[in-house]
């Protein structure tokens, strides 16, 4: 008896997971229940159940969909960087402020979460279903953050004279002990680019959504609607 537990564990789960399956392959869950007696080990039962459940929440038409919606992401974060890049190099390279400017700051953030929103809701318009803003947002983040952390890294080797003459680079340098600028630069990129990479990721978790729910809200005016109201 013991060992029909685990059983009619695996069998109330597929029963489950068949019915959140969608109708076109309810058949299918039905007949991996049906093989779930010839099933001896639990490693084979529990083949079966994960099988049944990743049909029930990922079927293939929603794989399709979210890999639509990733590839679709990708390339718009890669449009929207262009401007960010060029800014970072005018203000790294040819304009080099003393300070970053607050207001600078603000506009680049600004344009993150723009970028963040509209990725949601591009997302929202390719897809109804709700985990894909989701996968925008993480897509996008991702994007941005290997985009920049790979535009500092660019910046700092290549002009490392007009980097390591940056307000406060020499004393961290001297009191990093490292033995030269190069090796300070880098070490500092590879100790910032997992926060920044989380940082973006979850800013996207939280805005792409934001994006797609406000491109539910948005009503667009057929042409000609007001011109016949005022009739």
């Amino acid at each position: 008896m013991a060992s029909d537990a685990p059983a009619g564990v695996a069998g109330r789960l597929l029963a489950l997971a068949t019915a959140a399956m969608p109708p076109s392959r309810r058949d299918w869950g039905r007949a991996m229940s049906a093989e779930l007696p010839y099933a001896r080990t639990g490693g084979e039962r529990a083949r079966l159940v994960l099988g049944a459940a990743r049909v029930a929440l990922l079927p293939p038409v929603a794989i399709a969909d979210y890999r639509r919606t990733i590839g679709r992401s990708a390339a718009l974060a890669v449009i929207a960087y262009v401007p960010l890049g060029i800014g970072l190099y005018a203000s790294n390279v040819v304009f080099q402020p003393s300070q970053d400017s607050t207001a600078a700051v603000l506009v680049m953030s600004a344009y993150l979460v723009i970028t963040l929103m509209a990725a949601g809701a591009l997302a929202r318009r390719a897809s109804p279903r709700r985990g894909a803003a989701v996968l925008a947002g993480i897509a996008v983040g991702l994007v941005l953050a290997i985009l920049g952390m790979a535009t500092f890294a660019a910046i700092d080797n290549s002009f490392l004279s007009i980097v390591s003459h940056r307000p406060g680079s020499m004393a961290a340098f001297r009191a990093s002990g490292l033995g030269s600028m190069r090796a300070y630069v880098n070490a500092g990129l590879e100790a910032t680019a997992p926060g920044v990479t989380a940082e973006l990721t979850v800013l996207g978790v939280i805005f792409a959504p934001i994006g797609a729910a406000l491109a539910d809200r948005v009503t667009f005016v057929r042409p000609g609607t007001l011109s016949n109201q005022g009739r």
